[in-house]
């Protein structure tokens, strides 16, 4: 069980490096652009009741996304591993 906590604790550390990685990006500063005007767009846009509900389906979009980032990433890591084994990189 201790082996598993250690390679998951491992596992998000690496990706959190990632994350923090990437945010430092042209790209990821464009991004963060386009969410703000979406962001300013639909408080110009819509009713306090729209926005509310915009913003959770938002924020559902982005959990979702996050959830699939991470297993993307874990699976990644995990095929790279039985790559390298099948390689006979590993013992």
């Amino acid at each position: 069980m201790a082996n598993q906590d250690d390679f998951e604790f491992f596992m998000d550390q690496l990706l959190d490096a990632a994350i923090r990685e990437f945010k430092e990006t042209e790209r990821y500063k464009l991004l963060q652009e386009k969410l703000e005007q979406m962001d300013r767009d639909c408080d110009d846009m819509f009713a306090a009741s729209e926005r509310e509900f915009a913003t959770k389906c938002f924020e559902l979009l982005l959990d979702v996304a996050g959830q699939e980032e991470q297993y993307v990433y874990r699976k990644g890591l995990l095929d790279g591993v039985k790559i390298l084994r099948r390689l006979g990189a590993f013992a």
